[in-house]
């Protein structure tokens, strides 16, 4: 018997947020090729567009050839099917997760190149959703985003169209934040399993997990510190792509949760905290050159009062908000402005917060937080690729915070601006002898002295 009740309280922030979610009767069938399912662009859109869909709908159906998952995915090795179907039942045990070809009724999401009615599309940075045959070209490296990225903003349209035709053509570039056709130009070249160094995840609620989740995509070259004191709820489950039902059924701490998920992927190194950042003792005892990024994706307790008083390093954090868009945030110590200049200690619930958007509960006028799943995937696929792309030359190579809208009403589109200093904040004062030798040694210092012409030119883009 399928429990009602669970699913109503899986859906309860959707439904508070848009006041719908995808119909229950009606299967969505992810196709993938025979060329695109042999080659890890492919592969990342389908384990993507699996994971999101069934935290979204009951039926998803696979149209998938039968092949090995290829590396650096960390499930290399095991079947393709199977994954799939693994994550989708863990993320819903009473789902209808079939492999089958297209029926009658099916609406039909194709992934790959070849594309049908409905295309998602990506290879190393660029993205395409839309009918027919995909003119992005085929990249030879093994970067998620760009697979990424057309799958979630895929998912993102037919919620957003109630699953009428595809609309389109879309082309999104993640490398600048830029929307339309592929950009001209070669980006630096992004190396398989980079080493992304000691990274702190302080909050980890749907944005904070998917940020490590896409990470993992692309490389489990990492070290992992987790901060956060809440537990994984059903709610949860529709906008996290680590958490399990069974995580929920337990009452799982997140961090633990987390923690499970990054060493079944591989990665070797990951503490963990059970408690809100101001009360953690690793923060305050953090020595110099430690973390190389915080993901800071929290916003309670005054948090980033908390991490701004002791001289962060790089800070990435995705955010989403009440228009149906998602966000990246992005910090370079010493040169940009900090997060309180955004956030200030006496405004902490300012308008974006990092998962959620609060809206009111019509009986009672309880404050509630809210989100779609698609919104919190990609605020973490867009905090993730700001991550991957630290390491590049020529970094940072857009302004630091970009928002993708998503709403029906507008074309998806990247907006970039350039977050400006107040100079009443917190980092006016800050001695930058102090903060230099507290980020001096961490992976991504030389960024505080990169000529200021770099982040002009970025802002101007």
């Amino acid at each position: 018997m399928v429990n009602e009740a669970w699913y109503g309280e899986r859906d309860n922030r959707s439904l508070r947020y848009a006041g719908r979610v995808l119909p229950s009767d009606r299967p969505i069938l992810l196709r993938l090729g025979a060329e695109s399912a042999a080659h890890y662009d492919g592969q990342v859109a389908a384990l993507v567009a699996a994971n999101l869909l069934a935290r979204m709908t009951r039926m998803v159906m696979l149209d998938i050839p039968d092949v090995d998952v290829v590396a650096p995915l960390p499930w290399a090795g095991a079947k393709l099917r199977d994954r799939l179907r693994e994550v989708a039942f863990a993320a819903d045990p009473q789902g209808l997760f079939e492999m089958r070809l297209e029926r009658d009724g099916d609406y039909v999401l194709s992934l790959g190149r070849t594309g049908g009615a409905a295309t998602a599309h990506g290879s190393g940075w660029n993205a395409f959703v839309g009918q027919g045959v995909s003119p992005v070209p085929d990249c030879d490296q093994l970067n998620p985003v760009g697979p990424a990225l057309a799958a979630i903003v895929a998912v993102a349209r037919l919620f957003a169209l109630q699953m009428e035709p595809m609309d389109g053509p879309h082309f999104l570039n993640a490398f600048t934040w830029q929307t339309g056709a592929p950009p001209d130009g070669v980006p630096p070249r992004f190396d398989s399993m980079p080493d992304l160094g000691s990274i702190w995840a302080v909050g980890l609620g749907s944005v904070g997990t998917a940020a490590l989740y896409f990470l993992t995509l692309a490389t489990q070259r990492l070290s992992v510190s987790l901060f956060d004191m809440k537990t994984v709820e059903v709610h949860n489950l529709d906008r996290s792509p680590v958490f399990s039902a069974s995580d929920a059924e337990e009452r799982r701490p997140k961090v633990d949760a987390t923690e499970l998920y990054l060493r079944s992927v591989g990665v070797r190194t990951a503490a963990k905290e059970p408690v809100a950042l101001d009360q953690s003792r690793v923060w305050f005892a953090r020595e110099a050159g430690t973390p190389d990024v915080v993901i800071s994706a929290a916003n309670e307790r005054n948090v980033r009062y908390t991490i701004e008083q002791s001289a962060p390093p790089l800070q990435v954090y995705g955010t989403t908000g009440r228009n149906w868009q998602a966000s990246v945030i992005r910090h370079i110590p010493l040169l940009e402005a900090c997060s309180c200049c955004l956030f200030p200690p006496e405004r902490p619930q300012a308008a974006t917060v990092c998962a959620e958007a609060a809206v009111d509960q019509q009986t009672t006028g309880e404050r509630v937080d809210a989100s779609l799943p698609f919104l919190s995937f990609l605020a973490g696929l867009m905090a993730a690729a700001e991550v991957l792309k630290a390491a590049l030359p020529g970094y940072p190579f857009s302004p630091n915070r970009t928002t993708l809208y998503t709403h029906a009403a507008v074309q998806p589109r990247f907006v970039s601006s350039q977050i400006r200093r107040r100079p009443e904040c917190t980092c006016a004062g800050r001695s930058s002898s102090v903060h230099r030798a507290m980020i001096g040694g961490s992976k991504y210092a030389g960024l505080s002295d990169a000529a200021p012409r770099r982040l002009a030119g970025a802002a101007a883009s």
